[in-house]
């Protein structure tokens, strides 16, 4: 049974989809929750209200600055979205295929265009993985190839990717001094490890 209306579910869900994993606004992004939304990351742990959910994501994506998120597809059932996301970074070599894993989102829409909450599920095997081969591959062809936050594969669904010409500036972009990266599990000074 959903309470709203599965168009304004739909633009919700597009609305967060470009504002976070696009075009990476982790402060706009974050004010699309609510003040007692809950965030859980299965491997991170749990974060509450926007400005622990903005610290996490701006603290993890500037260590993982090369990786952006496609979408893979989206299902609605009442006020609930799952989602597949496949987590990419873009190989130095443009010719070779990029380095992904997928990870399974939850949200739970609370109207108004904001989120009650969200889950994140991801195998850390598969990102640990991921990881190696991409910076095995940096250091071959080049390793200053993470700051230049290439982002050319964004799968089939047409809504989900920037305009063309975009150039990939995060919110954290230029505020490194201000947020402390998040490398590993134990750096993490907020939230609650679970």
């Amino acid at each position: 049974m959903t309470e709203h209306g599965r168009e304004e579910i739909e633009a919700a869900f597009r609305h967060y989809f470009l504002t976070g994993p696009v075009l990476e606004d982790w402060i706009g992004w974050s004010q699309l929750f609510t003040d007692d939304a809950v965030y859980f990351d299965h491997f991170y742990g749990r974060f509450r209200g926007p400005a622990e959910i903005q610290l996490f994501l701006e603290s993890t994506m500037m260590f993982g600055r090369h990786c952006y998120t496609a979408l893979e597809w989206y299902n609605i059932d009442g006020d609930q979205i799952v989602w597949k996301g496949i987590n990419r970074a873009d190989h130095p070599d443009p010719s070779k295929p990029p380095f992904e894993f997928p990870s399974l989102q939850i949200l739970r829409y609370a109207g108004h265009g904001k989120w009650r909450s969200e889950e994140d599920w991801w195998i850390a095997s598969e990102m640990r993985s991921y990881a190696k081969g991409y910076w095995k591959a940096c250091q071959a062809v080049d390793p200053d190839y993470p700051a230049q936050l290439s982002r050319r594969h964004w799968g089939d669904i047409d809504w989900a990717r920037p305009p063309a010409g975009h150039v990939a500036r995060p919110s954290w972009y230029g505020r490194e001094d201000e947020i402390a990266v998040v490398r590993r599990v134990e750096d993490m000074t907020f939230g609650e490890r679970v």
